[in-house]
């Protein structure tokens, strides 16, 4: 797994900004849950590990490092049983509108 193989200091790095920014959401939000906006995932992601920030761009992957995409998910998962759109292709939407699923 891509986080395991990463340096400690980089792990360590990556938890603690996102635990920063957790904390932080307590401030416009009563919930005990918290906040994490998913634009400030990616980028503590790319932070912390060195990688391309790619969320701008027209593509599935949030974030890329030495050929491999990521695709970076923020989410509440209270019951277990949450619905996600895993990835979207707006540029090549019309290669794909009509087709069968097989197709």
């Amino acid at each position: 797994m891509f986080l395991e193989l990463q340096e400690k200091d980089r792990q360590k790095i990556y938890a603690e900004m996102l635990k920063s920014i957790g904390a932080l959401s307590r401030l416009f939000s009563e919930s005990s849950t918290p906040y994490l906006a998913y634009r400030v995932v990616e980028n503590i992601f790319c932070m912390a590990f060195q990688a391309d920030n790619l969320s701008r761009s027209d593509c599935s992957a949030d974030a890329a490092k030495n050929g491999i995409g990521f695709g970076i998910k923020t989410f509440l998962n209270g019951n277990g049983r949450t619905l996600q759109k895993v990835a979207e292709f707006n540029k090549d939407a019309n290669l794909f509108k009509g087709k069968t699923p097989k197709e």
